[in-house]
């Protein structure tokens, strides 16, 4: 059975829950809010799939500094509106359509009623326009894996998207390789706990005075596509807010590297080595980027690492302007190295679970903190 002795041996991919067979593994969330396997050994047969198919442990055991890719692109979407709604160049979009095109089914991270981020499927292009923008928190995926292996064992096309260690957590769970299922990991940053981020929305709430239905971290409606967050909030009442009320800014918390998840910390996934199909990732512009690869409403890297990879983009050629790039453009910091984790996490944790969230907020987020914290980096 699969034995978990550090909390950095696990990226919560539920894998191991998935695929046994004698409901011996349920996921249970800890004190920072995210989600561990726990084995009742009175179920377990030992039989020892739950190892097999764990992605942190096959990782250990690779040579990851074998690259997989076969192509490398900077792209974006030709259709404007899409691409004004998507978080950089619209390449899960254009991957989405085709898909949906051809009567598959896409699964990606939504928001459910609650704003919590959960993994969904949808078989249409308006169902698909929920899994637009970015989701800055760790999606439950565990009901997911199983309707996506039932979807392609049906032999229906499916498009998986997700993080990289849950991309290959489903291709572990799967076993078998299927010839109509196509995998697009994003370039990961760090999974931040989902508790945190549940006590984000509850104040957000509260200082709206509204219920969120949505919120768009990256909206490009009054200034296009930049590296800083704003937001448009939703809300159940009809209102549409945006770049309101800044200092409930979640990009404090995303960018502090003190709720992310431990094994985010020795990610097995920054490096060029992919288990996806197709790695997509914001391009970021900067004074070295070539003039024909700007954009003000984003632009995004696309690595094709598979042969299915490669045919995916020459299919949705005609919708995306795509240039080939060099390495060394694509490479950025999240394809090298994991986020380290601050100092302070251990004494970030403690104050919350001691005080709350309005206390570790005030404390490590307000102007005056944040402005130091911003300094030191």
């Amino acid at each position: 059975m699969i034995r978990l002795e550090r909390v950095e041996d696990c990226c919560g991919c539920s894998a191991c829950a998935n695929v046994c067979g004698h409901g011996a593994i349920t996921m249970v969330v800890d004190a920072e809010g995210f989600s561990y396997p726990k084995i009742d050994e009175s179920l377990c047969t030992d039989c020892g799939l739950c190892a097999r198919v764990c992605p942190i442990i096959a990782r250990k055991s690779m040579d990851l500094s074998a690259k997989t890719y076969k192509s490398l692109y900077a792209g974006r979407l030709k259709d404007e509106a899409a691409l004004r709604r998507s978080a950089s160049g619209g390449a899960f979009w254009a991957l989405a359509s085709a898909v949906i095109a051809d009567g598959g089914v896409v699964f990606g991270a939504v928001y459910d009623d609650d704003m919590r981020v959960v993994h969904r499927s949808a078989d249409t292009l308006e169902g698909c326009r929920a899994f637009q923008g970015s989701k800055y928190s760790q999606s439950d995926t565990y009901q997911a894996y199983r309707e996506a292996r039932d979807m392609v064992r049906s032999g229906r096309k499916v498009l998986f998207t997700g993080t990289p260690c849950q991309i290959d957590g489903l291709l572990r769970f799967l076993i078998k390789k299927y010839d109509n299922l196509l995998t697009m990991d994003v370039v990961c940053h760090a999974v931040p706990s989902p508790q945190i981020f549940s006590d984000y929305i509850s104040l957000v709430n509260r200082r709206l005075k509204g219920r969120l239905t949505d919120i768009n971290m990256r909206d490009k409606s009054t200034r296009g596509w930049s590296h800083a967050f704003t937001y448009r909030y939703d809300l159940a009442d009809g209102r549409s807010l945006v770049d309101q009320d800044k200092t409930v800014d979640w990009g404090r918390l995303f960018f502090s590297k003190l709720i992310d998840r431990p094994s985010c910390h020795e990610c097995k996934y920054t490096n060029l080595n992919r288990a996806s199909d197709i790695t997509v990732a914001d391009f970021w512009d900067d004074d070295n980027m070539r003039p024909d690869l700007r954009s003000p409403l984003g632009t995004s890297l696309l690595m094709a690492n598979t042969d299915a990879g490669e045919r995916m983009l020459r299919d949705v050629a005609d919708t995306i302007t795509m240039s080939a790039i060099t390495e060394r453009e694509a490479l950025q910091p999240c394809l090298q190295r994991p986020t380290a984790a601050d100092s302070r996490r251990r004494q970030f944790w403690g104050d919350y679970h001691a005080h709350g969230f309005g206390y570790v907020y005030r404390r490590y987020f307000d102007d005056t903190n944040y402005q130091k914290f911003k300094n030191m980096i």
